[in-house]
């Protein structure tokens, strides 16, 4: 759970998503990033107490669900958050800004 109205991607979902454990937060900022309704985890709808409890419950209550998005978010933290594919798009974003500096001067 990451009751959350004010973020941008946080480290405290990755890091939950990396050990493949399904996420409950409010729609706001990047979190939709991580949390993908349904999949990863409950998105609830942003300041909606009720709401978020009712993403807790559910995750609670089927076992089945949380065993699904267990695997889910394993699964898109190694393949989109991988520490090979972080390090390719800095090298790639750093060649970019490289390349424009030699154009611009």
């Amino acid at each position: 759970m990451h009751p959350t109205i004010a973020d941008n991607l946080p480290l405290i979902l990755q890091e939950s998503m990396a050990c493949g454990t399904p996420m409950i937060s409010y729609d706001i900022g990047g979190v939709s990033e991580l949390v993908r309704h349904g999949t990863t985890g409950y998105l609830s709808k942003y300041k909606d107490n009720k709401d978020f409890c009712n993403g807790i419950i559910s995750l609670l209550d089927d076992n089945e669900l949380r065993e699904k998005m267990s695997t889910n978010c394993r699964t898109i933290a190694q393949e989109e958050y991988s520490l090979e594919l972080q390090v390719d798009r800095y090298i790639k974003l750093y060649s970019r800004i490289v390349e424009r500096k030699k154009i611009i001067n």
